[in-house]
């Protein structure tokens, strides 16, 4: 575990460097991105190691915007394994005559090795809107339709048809600090997957921040003797390029 946790750092600190060369030879970037890492570590009567790492990559490209992210958590108590989970997932909007409102296709992409599932993929498109917007405040919601594959351990592989409905919203609280809240559902005959997250980032210096997080996630419908509401805390350091 200690040798895959380190070569996780190694690729973090790889990707920073060299995504901070390309920032420093391009004056003008179609692009905002981050990249962060949080790792918790105890040794004692109980030994355990928490690392979890994040990207975030949004692209402007004319009436497109493209936002990627990808996070991964692994967590391991006494040498046995109490958390493993990968997700990557990309939104991309397309910005209507009324540039407050836009068409979107989403698609995301879940590896919880200890949610009962060995994979859960979605595809959706549909429409939103910014009802708020500028002024350091933003404020988008969003409704489409789209369809769901669940990979369960126990019965298998099954798909179904979402009603995807979700809202997001940043608030840039002060020159050095800024908010982020999201809600989404998932709603589908077999099972609805409820997703919440905020976020408080606090710059400490040039490029660097500190983000403190909250996630919960909820699967209305679980293979027997797993828990249906998952919570993730953490705090992570975050380099902004």
């Amino acid at each position: 575990m200690i040798k895959k946790l380190n070569t996780g750092l190694v690729f973090f600190l790889s990707l920073v460097l060299s995504l901070t060369t390309f920032a420093q030879d391009s004056e003008e970037r179609p692009y905002d991105a981050s990249a962060s890492v949080g790792y918790v570590g105890t040794s004692g009567n109980t030994k355990i190691t928490t690392l979890n790492t994040e990207f975030l990559l949004t692209y402007f490209d004319e009436k497109w915007t493209h936002n990627f992210e990808f996070n991964a958590l692994s967590s391991r108590e006494d040498g046995t394994g109490k958390a493993e989970r990968y997700f990557i997932g990309n939104k991309s909007d397309y910005a209507l005559m009324d540039e407050d409102k836009y068409l979107y296709v989403q698609g995301s992409y879940t590896d919880d090795r200890f949610s009962g599932f060995d994979y859960q993929a979605i595809v959706s498109t549909g429409y939103g809107q910014y009802f708020m917007r500028g002024n350091g405040v933003d404020l988008q919601g969003f409704v489409g339709i789209g369809y769901r594959q669940n990979d369960a351990k126990t019965t298998g592989s099954e798909g179904e048809a979402v009603i995807t409905l979700g809202e997001e919203y940043d608030w840039a609280i002060s020159e050095t600090s800024a908010l982020t809240q999201s809600l989404t559902f998932d709603i589908g005959d077999e099972r609805t997957i409820t997703t919440f997250e905020i976020g408080l980032e606090s710059n400490i210096i040039d490029r660097i921040s500190t983000k403190i997080a909250f996630q919960y996630r909820n699967n209305s419908d679980v293979p027997v003797g797993i828990e249906k509401t998952d919570t993730q805390t953490s705090i992570s350091l975050v380099y902004t390029f």
